[in-house]
């Protein structure tokens, strides 16, 4: 059976509302009525009644609180990117003098892992030459496994996963592929990249998938640019 509306309380909430619009409209109505203060009261926690004023004050306070607690997120948020930049800096310093390819794949790996606390960071590139293949960095276009992680970043992103197949795993980090708990794969320069840069940790939260990638992409810029020219 259809309920019948119930008027009564529908009008009560209109008046209730035309109430809350005047009073927004007219925020000094209770200095030129100060005696209403001393007649309203609010329900507490507690159960007893506090006055409107006291009632004002623990929102304010509340209020404060949510503020400092952001103001703590903000400037937590701004350390580590300063940190971050920091360590990208120093990637990039030590990427820039790398006058030979050889010397640049055995190095630059290194200094990630050093810079970013890391156990695992692997590179792997696609190149023609079929004697440079001779290095396991240095894979061919051809190559499936390397097909499948190369397809994961061919949009230019960075992506930061923890569900990678363990054929691509293995293909990436050997015997040390159980090792890991999450990752990060980053396209080596801008474009169509150069290849991969896989970075790995045991700690499932490391690389989760909503985290951004904004210093991943510029870390793998900064390298992809350095590998080009080596290749020349």
């Amino acid at each position: 059976m259809t309920q019948k509306p119930n008027f009564e309380q529908t009008e009560n909430l209109e008046d209730e509302q035309r109430i809350i619009e005047y009073l927004r409209s007219h925020r000094d109505f209770l200095d030129r009525h100060p005696d209403l203060l001393v007649d309203m009261q609010l329900s507490h926690e507690s159960g007893n009644g506090v006055s409107l004023i006291e009632r004002q004050v623990d929102v304010l306070r509340e209020s404060n609180e949510a503020l400092k607690k952001k103001l703590r997120t903000l400037i937590e948020a701004a350390e580590q990117n300063e940190s971050l930049n920091q360590q990208l800096y120093e990637v990039l310093l030590t990427a820039i003098v790398q006058n030979d390819l050889d010397t640049a794949l055995d190095v630059l790996p290194g200094t990630i892992k050093e810079q970013f606390d890391l156990p695992l960071a692997v590179i792997r590139i696609s190149v023609d030459d079929r004697e440079m293949q001779a290095r396991t960095e240095i894979a061919d276009k051809s190559d499936i496994d390397y097909q499948q992680l190369h397809a994961r970043i061919a949009h230019g992103r960075s992506v930061c996963d923890d569900r990678l197949p363990t054929q691509v795993l293995k293909y990436l980090f050997a015997d040390q592929a159980e090792e890991v708990g999450s990752c990060a794969l980053v396209p080596l320069g801008t474009g169509d990249p150069l290849g991969v840069l896989a970075l790995a940790s045991p700690d499932e939260s490391r690389f989760r998938a909503d985290f951004g990638t904004l210093f991943l992409d510029r870390l793998g810029d900064v390298v992809g640019v350095v590998l080009k020219r080596l290749l020349g």
